[in-house]
């Protein structure tokens, strides 16, 4: 496939992070019979990926690094992690495919991984990323081969195009935009409403979150909204992606993307005043606030009149019809559970119902401050640009004696709310616990339940 042939709304991203988003909504789909686990970070790129599915045409993803039989990496085809009948599903929508044949500069590439890279020899490293301003810090174990993929896909699609899913590629991004000149594309049209969407759910907690000194439990700053939505809307579970690919497919999703295109496409316009359309469309939607809270069944009615009026319309008169029912629809669950909230003080045994209800019971809020964090990680080379402050430094090494593909991290926290946060959980877990009688430790012994 010629580079010519990409259209505005195309995305890749990597193979580890398709294979890790696909495992994860493969334990959400058996529910809790599951006997699968979901971490923190496969929560957060199974919530990009959702992000990058709703709102891009075709997603490439590349290879998959995987451990050879004399213990060196190699590239594989990644897998698909959930159902099989969610995967017929997914290849009748015809959404992802594998990355073409490579046609780009291998040298150039092999040169932009040195230079990010410098010295670096290990088979794996961790990336360190300070943000000083917010107190917080966050260690990443990566796989040698990681950059390898990031850079063939960005190499081959233009950084515009890669997606940082698993929080891992955002952190490598950064400590990219530290290291090598950046081009001045670097995102596309689909990012957009995704960034707005989870600015808009950030601002109402900050704003919720005011009454922290006053003894209010902290909400977590940014939950998985995207991952919420779905669970919402198919609490069976065992229909997720079809949910998913019922969702993209909705007339106001189709149109909301036709209408980004058109939007990409004035804003190349050698035509001054279609740059001004577009950049003028460009800020409304930036702006944009979501209304009440959207139903599925809302969600899907009564939009003929979107794609009969964007047809003819102007491109930034139109933009309230065609976006306000994709924020609305998927910035709703988060908020309609936060106005409960409204102005007054809650106890932690309301805000637990809460995170119960919106994210299931796998996470406890110190888990959610986390996710949070990862969630708000800068998603392209423009953004880490903006993070003056952001010190991304390199090591060799790992975190932890883990698998040699399981990439661990951690999240220091210096917040007194955090804290307590984390405090509070771990005084939940010991008191729900069981005591250890002689009995109990003789079966663990044993390993009975």
């Amino acid at each position: 496939m010629a580079t010519q042939a990409w259209q505005p709304l195309d995305a890749v991203i990597s193979g580890f992070a398709y294979e890790t988003a696909t495992t994860a909504l493969g334990v959400l789909e058996e529910g809790h019979s599951s006997k699968g686990w979901i971490s923190t970070e496969m929560l957060c790129t199974l919530d990009n990926f959702i992000k990058v599915v709703l709102f891009n045409e075709r997603v490439f993803f590349g290879g998959c690094p995987d451990l050879a039989k004399d213990n060196h990496f190699t590239v594989r085809h990644p897998q698909w992690g959930a159902s099989d009948a969610g995967r017929r599903l997914v290849d009748e929508a015809g959404i992802f495919a594998l990355e073409p044949k490579f046609e780009g500069n291998a040298k150039a590439v092999e040169a932009r991984i040195n230079d990010v890279l410098g010295p670096l020899q290990h088979q794996m490293f961790i990336i360190d990323c300070k943000f000083p301003e917010r107190r917080i810090t966050l260690l990443q174990e990566m796989v040698y081969l990681d950059p390898s993929i990031i850079e063939y896909s960005i190499e081959q699609f233009g950084a515009e195009r890669f997606k940082p899913v698993f929080p891992g590629e955002h952190l490598y991004l950064g400590l990219r935009r530290q290291k090598l000149h950046v081009p001045q594309a670097t995102y596309t049209m689909a990012d957009v409403p995704g960034q707005r969407l989870r600015a808009v759910v950030r601002e109402k907690m900050e704003q919720l979150n005011a009454f922290v000194p006053q003894g209010a439990p902290m909400l977590p700053a940014l939950p998985p909204m995207f991952v919420a939505r779905l669970l919402h809307d198919s609490p069976g579970g065992s229909d997720l992606v079809a949910t998913l690919i019922e969702i993209r497919n909705s007339p106001a999703m189709k149109r909301f993307r036709e209408w980004m295109v058109k939007q990409a496409e004035l804003s190349r316009s050698t035509v001054i005043a279609d740059r001004e359309k577009a950049a003028a469309a460009l800020r409304k939607l930036q702006s944009f606030s979501p209304g009440a809270d959207m139903s599925k069944m809302d969600f899907g009615k009564g939009l003929l009149k979107i794609a009969m009026s964007a047809l003819k319309g102007d491109i930034v008169s139109i933009v309230a019809e065609v976006a306000s029912p994709v924020v609305q629809y998927l910035a709703g669950v988060p908020l309609s559970g936060l106005r409960d909230f409204g102005g007054k003080k809650v106890g932690s045994g309301e805000l637990d119902r809460f995170l119960v209800e919106n994210f299931g019971d796998k996470f406890n809020r110190h888990e959610m401050d986390s996710i949070a964090i990862m969630l708000g990680l800068p998603e392209n080379l423009t953004v880490w640009g903006k993070e003056e402050n952001a010190v991304v430094t390199l090591r060799s090494g790992r975190l932890e004696d883990a698998p040699p593909l399981s990439r661990p991290y951690r999240v220091y926290i210096e917040d007194a709310a955090h804290v307590e946060n984390a405090r509070k959980d771990f005084e939940n877990l010991w008191n729900s616990s069981e005591p250890l009688t002689p009995e109990l430790l003789r079966k663990l012994q044993q390993g009975e339940s």
